[in-house]
């Protein structure tokens, strides 16, 4: 049969009335669920369907005004202008995010050989987008999530690469010299939601996996890990970048603070003025 599918966008954004972007979220699962492309609904609008995949349409729109995340219906979802694999178990990756990319970009630019760990990557997106504009530096990717590197191995095969390495690998046992390069970046967005903001979270929210979400009862366990454990190997001139709940820029600044760590670090604003990350570098000498 065929469909007019821009009145079919508009249908669907009626259904999804009570979502933060429902004309947008129409359009994606529109595309989606019958198979078209970025341009076909203005292009050609008016194109055969069938009915398992208007079904299929219409389950979508179901999940998705039940809360359901539109990421893990879509399974996929853009970040720093790429499109990575996601699934359910899986964080989903925030724009605010993009920003440790960024920086890191910004530090390896005419830069080779440079070695850059990724911890609790998730999908690997921070450091596969760094790595895709780093040819010449090494990426090392580290999560002990079963979906986790499921994803980042997909994401990895999708962008080709052949300078990063996924480890299957629990942070807390800390960085091994015996089995790891000293490497010159550390970055890392790990689960940092306390016991308390866990019993509140949003309901979309409630979707994602509570093993990358939840940071202990004060939300800062994998602070303590990564400062007392991975930080101190970061080579002299290195850079580090920590994404962390609006709360907790601070004190996380003061456990650097307090293992009296060679490092000049500060906290940063995310794009929407929110206090979000810390960074800093280590002295070259």
């Amino acid at each position: 049969m065929k469909k007019d599918l821009k009145i079919l966008v508009r249908e669907c954004a009626r259904e999804l009335q009570n979502s933060d972007a429902p004309e947008t979220e129409a359009y994606e699962l529109v595309k989606h669920a019958l198979g078209f492309g970025k341009t076909d609904i203005i292009l050609e609008p008016v194109r055969e369907t069938d009915d398992k995949r208007l079904s299929y349409l219409n389950d979508c729109i179901k999940k998705r005004k039940s809360g359901y995340p539109l990421q893990y219906i879509l399974g996929q979802w853009d970040f720093y202008g790429r499109t990575f694999t996601l699934r359910e178990g899986v964080l989903i990756p925030r724009c605010e995010t993009e920003q440790i990319a960024d920086e890191c970009c910004r530090f390896l630019k005419n830069k080779k050989d440079k070695v850059v760990f990724d911890l609790c990557a998730g999908s690997g997106c921070i450091g596969l987008s760094a790595a895709v504009n780093n040819p010449l530096c090494k990426f090392f990717l580290f999560d002990n999530s079963e979906d986790a590197v499921f994803c980042q191995n997909d994401n990895l095969s999708l962008l080709s690469l052949d300078n990063v390495t996924i480890l299957d690998y629990d942070i807390f046992y800390g960085f091994n010299k015996e089995l790891l390069p000293f490497p010159d970046v550390i970055l890392s967005n790990p689960p940092y939601v306390n016991k308390e903001d866990m019993e509140n979270l949003q309901t979309e929210v409630r979707y994602e996996p509570e093993t990358a979400l939840y940071g202990g009862e004060d939300g800062l366990d994998f602070y303590r890990c990564i400062v007392k454990k991975w930080l101190p190997s970061l080579k002299h001139g290195g850079f580090f970048m920590l994404e962390c709940a609006e709360n907790q820029p601070e004190r996380v600044l003061e456990m650097i603070e307090n293992e009296n760590l060679p490092l000049r670090s500060s906290s940063e604003n995310d794009i929407f003025g929110v206090n979000r990350f810390v960074c800093g570098y280590r002295d070259l000498t």
